[in-house]
């Protein structure tokens, strides 16, 4: 029991950042019920609420991570039931992060209803709705920080078309299924305890056996098999083939398939269709944070300066991110119009997946030292910029002016990145970057 303490402890505090959003989170979350608790007609602190929630949660967004490398290293084949303690660490961290939701739901509701606690003694319904409805809170926050740690590991872990394909499947699913029950008004306690043990019941068998697993499909691989997506023209490509720019079109395969799914799943609103777009794009830029680590290969081929060296980079990335940004704009346009959203959300979102691409492509440019502070604070930053757009433009009398003046921000951002980023380049020192630091500079 000591030893999964540890290790749930260890992902919450494993680097100073993650220090520091996990105690702010829970300061933010218990500011938030203290006024919930002393004020009467105070919803509009849901906003801080909210913010401790998702800082709590980024906290521990290194747990994939760590729980990937430890179960591929010794010490979990070698110490006694290593991979049953770090599934149980990965739960209990689940929970441990959908409770201040769960907690602060049940304040939040008889705060905005009556404002009175007194009231709860009095109407013992509405002291039964409130549990219950904090309970289905927590539950279903339990799932969706399952899922999202799942994606998070194949994106960030896998690195590779695979992974780029299994996370963007994961946020269809976690976009999809949650909006239909809120739609629906479907979710249970009852329900969401069903869904938890069955997911957990296989990815928890999945997990313990795949050792074994992984052994026995390496036996079943044919020898001489061709890699799909590789190719036999490399001549005047050496660049994009070391920086892994060669073939976009195995990541426009992988990127078609959920923006199909999400639209013809009955994904009925227009703000959450725009956001898990713009997630796409984001995503779609963010592969050139490798750029770094891949790049030293280059330098000690080539007589490229730095700042050529960079040139050369910034060009490869941008003819790869072009093609996907551009198959997104058509999929925005086509599946948009084919499903009837309005006008006015689709002329804003163009600019808007556009500049998330810019931006993500930019800011892993600038990853030359592994991940800090700055490039967390901004990432988080344009996130919920890009998340703000959408919400804006949901409303019955959207503010044209003001999702305008966001995204003209944005742009600014997106050019002082692209400086920051040159400036990066032109001090750069790959025994900072390598693949090995930045392994560890991550599960440090």
């Amino acid at each position: 029991m000591r030893a999964i303490a540890r290790l749930v402890y260890s992902y919450f505090t494993s680097t100073p950042l993650t220090r520091a959003l996990s105690v702010g989170g829970l300061v933010l979350c218990a500011a938030s019920l203290l006024v919930l608790t002393s004020l009467p007609q105070s919803e509009h602190m849901l906003a801080v609420a909210y913010a401790g929630l998702l800082a709590f949660f980024l906290g521990s967004a290194f747990m994939p991570l760590m729980v990937g490398k430890l179960s591929r290293g010794h010490a979990a084949r070698l110490l006694p039931h290593g991979r049953v303690k770090l599934l149980v660490s990965m739960m209990l961290t689940v929970a441990l992060v959908a409770l201040p939701a769960g907690l602060l739901t049940p304040f939040a509701y008889v705060a905005g209803v009556s404002g009175k606690w007194s009231d709860l003694q009095r109407n013992p319904q509405l002291l039964d709705f409130t549990i219950n409805l904090g309970w289905v809170i927590f539950t279903s926050s339990c799932i969706l920080a399952g899922w999202l740690y799942l994606a998070m590991y194949f994106i960030t872990s896998q690195r590779n078309v695979a992974g780029f394909a299994k996370g963007l499947l994961v946020v269809v699913i976690i976009i999809v299924v949650p909006t239909r029950e809120v739609n629906d008004l479907s979710a249970t306690t009852s329900s969401n305890l069903l869904k938890l043990a069955v997911a957990w019941l296989v990815f928890g068998g999945l997990y313990l056996v795949w050792p074994r697993l992984k052994g026995a499909m390496a036996n079943w691989r044919i020898p001489g098999l061709p890699f799909f997506g590789a190719s036999s023209r490399t001549s005047g490509r050496e660049v994009d083939l070391i920086l892994g720019t060669a073939n976009p079109w195995v990541y426009i395969a992988a990127q078609v398939v959920p923006v199909f799914i999400a639209t013809f799943t009955g994904l009925a609103s227009a703000a959450i269709w725009l956001y898990f777009l713009a997630i796409m794009s984001a995503v779609t830029g963010a592969v050139s944070g490798q750029a770094a680590e891949r790049s030293r290969a280059l330098w000690l081929r080539s007589g490229w300066s730095r700042a050529e060296l960079f040139a050369q980079v910034e060009k490869s990335f941008w003819r790869h991110n072009s093609f996907m940004l551009g198959v997104l704009l058509l999929l925005m346009v086509g599946m948009g119009s084919y499903s009837g959203f309005p006008t006015s959300l689709l002329a804003a979102g163009l600019p808007l997946l556009i500049l998330g691409t810019v931006l993500s492509t930019y800011l892993g440019l600038m990853i030359t030292r592994g991940l800090g502070w700055t490039e967390s604070l901004l990432g988080i930053s344009i996130m919920l910029a890009l998340m703000a757009v959408p919400l804006l433009l949901q409303a019955q009398n959207p503010n044209l002016v003001l999702v305008a003046a966001i995204e003209f921000k944005l742009l600014l951002l997106s050019l002082v990145l692209r400086i920051w980023a040159r400036r990066r380049w032109t001090h750069i020192d790959w025994t900072q970057c390598r693949p090995s630091r930045v392994a560890s500079a991550r599960n440090a």
